[in-house]
C-alpha cells in the first residue's frame, strides 16, 4: 500500500543537509573549460558534447567504485564513451536500436543489484546510448562524438585531481586483489540476483520492456529529440511502484518549472554565448548541489542546464524547453503505465497462486 506522503516525497520533501555544493564547484569548472574550448575553436557543438561528458563524470564522486571516486570517474568515462559509440553506430537501423536499448536496460537493471555505484554507471551508460541512437551519422561521426565524450570525462578527471587528493581503494591492499575479491563475491551472489522472481531480475525485465516500448514510440512518431522519452522512462522507473510514481511526478513537475523559467529568460533577453556559458555552469552547480536534496529541484536544475547547453548546438532556448517538456511527460507516462501493468499482472498471479497453495496445505 501507499499514501500521498510517499508519492509526493520526491517533489515536496527537501533534505537540505545533503546538499553538496563544494564538489559541484570543482566539477563545473570542467564544463566551463569544455565550452570555452568549443567557442575558441569555432566548434561550439563539439564543446557542448564534451561538456556533457564532463557533467556526467562529475557525478561519479558521489558513486565511488571500490571507495575511490577517481576509479569511478575512469570507469564512468570509458562506459559512457563506449555506449555513445555503440548507440551512434546502431542509430540508422530501428531493429539495431531496439536491440541495443534492450541490452542497455537489462544491463542497468542487473548492475543495480550490485549496489548504488554499479547501478549508477549502468544507468548513465544506458542514457548515453539512448541519446546516441538519435544521431545516425555514420562511423566517423560516431567516433567523433564518442571522442568528445571521452575528452570531457578525462578533463573532469584532470581537474578533480588538481583540487582533490586521490583516494586509493582500500589502502594497503593491491587493487587487483580487491577487484578479485569483489568479483568473487559478485559471482557468488549472481544466482540470487538472476533467480526467477527476484527483485533484481524483475526490475531488469521491466527496464528492458519499458526501454523498448518508449524507443519504438518515439521513433514511430518521429518525435523531435525523442530520445528524451526512453531516457526519462529509464530514469524514473524504480524497483518499487510507488517509487516510479513519485519520481514520475517529481520529474514532470521539475521539468515544467525549469521549462517555464527558461522560457521566461528567453523572452526577456537574447543571451550571448558568454552569458549562456555562465548559465550552463550555474545550472550544473545546481544539479550537483541538489542531486541528493530533492528530485524535483534536481529536475528543474537539469532542465535549465540542458536548455542552456542546447543553445551551443544551435537550438533556441524556447524550442529546447518545449521539446524537453513534451518528451519528459510522455516518457514518465510510459514508465508509470508499464510499471502499473506489471504490478497488476504480478498481483493477479499471486491471487491465482493463493487458492492452489491453500488446497495443497489442506490435502496434507
Amino acid at each position: 500500500m501507499f499514501n500521498l506522503t510517499s508519492i509526493s516525497a520526491d517533489t515536496f520533501v527537501a533534505h537540505w543537509p545533503k546538499r553538496s555544493h563544494n564538489e559541484g564547484l570543482i566539477a563545473m569548472l570542467a564544463i566551463g573549460v569544455a565550452l570555452l574550448c568549443g567557442v575558441l575553436s569555432g566548434h561550439e557543438a563539439a564543446g557542448a558534447i564534451a561538456a556533457g561528458g564532463a557533467f556526467t563524470v562529475g557525478f561519479a564522486v558521489f558513486y565511488p567504485v571500490l571507495e575511490s571516486p577517481i576509479l569511478s570517474m575512469i570507469v564512468a568515462t570509458l562506459s559512457i564513451a563506449s555506449a555513445t559509440f555503440a548507440g551512434s553506430l546502431s542509430a540508422e537501423w530501428t531493429f539495431a536500436v531496439m536491440l541495443v536499448v534492450a541490452v542497455a536496460g537489462l544491463n542497468y537493471g542487473l548492475l543495480s543489484g550490485l549496489g548504488a555505484s554499479a547501478g549508477w554507471i549502468g544507468q548513465q551508460s544506458a542514457v548515453y546510448l539512448v541519446i546516441a541512437t538519435y544521431f545516425p551519422n555514420g562511423p566517423r561521426q560516431a567516433a567523433g562524438r564518442a571522442a568528445m565524450i571521452l575528452l570531457g570525462g578525462l578533463l573532469q578527471i584532470a581537474i578533480h585531481l588538481a583540487f582533490r587528493t586521490p583516494v586509493l581503494p582500500e589502502r594497503g591492499t593491491p587493487l587487483w586483489k580487491v577487484t578479485l575479491v569483489r568479483l568473487r563475491d559478485y559471482c557468488r551472489r549472481l544466482p540470487e540476483h538472476m533467480a526467477w522472481g527476484s527483485e533484481t531480475l524483475s526490475y531488469a525485465a521491466r527496464l528492458l520492456c519499458t526501454m523498448v516500448a518508449a524507443t519504438a514510440l518515439y521513433r514511430g512518431m518521429h518525435l523531435r529529440n525523442g530520445y528524451w522519452v526512453p531516457m526519462t522512462a529509464l530514469l524514473v522507473l524504480k524497483p518499487q511502484w510507488t517509487g516510479t510514481l513519485s519520481r514520475s511526478f517529481a520529474r514532470v513537475f521539475g521539468t515544467l518549472s525549469g521549462a517555464l523559467i527558461a522560457y521566461g529568460l528567453a523572452q526577456w533577453h537574447h543571451w550571448p554565448l558568454a552569458v549562456l556559458g555562465v548559465l550552463v555552469m550555474l545550472a550544473a552547480l545546481g544539479c550537483y548541489a541538489l542531486q541528493a536534496v530533492n528530485y524535483a529541484l534536481f529536475s528543474l536544475s537539469i532542465t535549465l542546464y540542458i536548455v542552456f547547453l542546447f543553445r551551443f548546438g544551435g537550438f533556441s532556448e524556447t524550442a529546447a524547453a518545449h521539446m524537453r517538456l513534451l518528451n519528459t511527460a510522455i516518457g514518465g507516462g510510459i514508465a508509470l503505465l508499464l510499471d502499473s501493468l506489471w504490478k497488476l499482472l504480478h498481483l493477479g498471479m499471486q491471487n491465482e497462486a493463493q487458492p492452489a497453495q491453500a488446497e495443497m496445505r489442506g490435502s496434507e
